[in-house]
């Protein structure tokens, strides 16, 4: 079974959120003086790079289930077709 696009997008933006507010707490202890780690700081890049790559695989998975749609829906070509109407 393969994840759905769907799935990456809010995957991507839960990472994105949790992120962002790991850097707002970050620039709030700096503001104040607070001593800011290395450790924290890798931390938040490392969610929003997250973000990031759970975003385009959600584009790659997108475009995946676009092609299988378009092969299962497709009409039938070169088929015989009258000119004359029933009725």
């Amino acid at each position: 079974m393969k994840i759905k696009s769907g799935v990456w997008y809010w995957l991507a933006m839960a990472c994105f959120v949790v992120g962002l507010l790991y850097g707002m707490g970050l620039e709030g202890s700096f503001q104040t003086g607070g001593t800011v780690s290395d450790a924290d700081f890798i931390t938040a890049m490392v969610l929003i790079l997250l973000a990031i790559f759970f975003m385009r695989l959600g584009f790659y998975a997108a475009d995946q289930e676009k092609k299988r749609s378009k092969k299962v829906h497709q009409q039938p070509r070169n088929t015989v077709k009258s000119g004359r109407k029933a009725g």
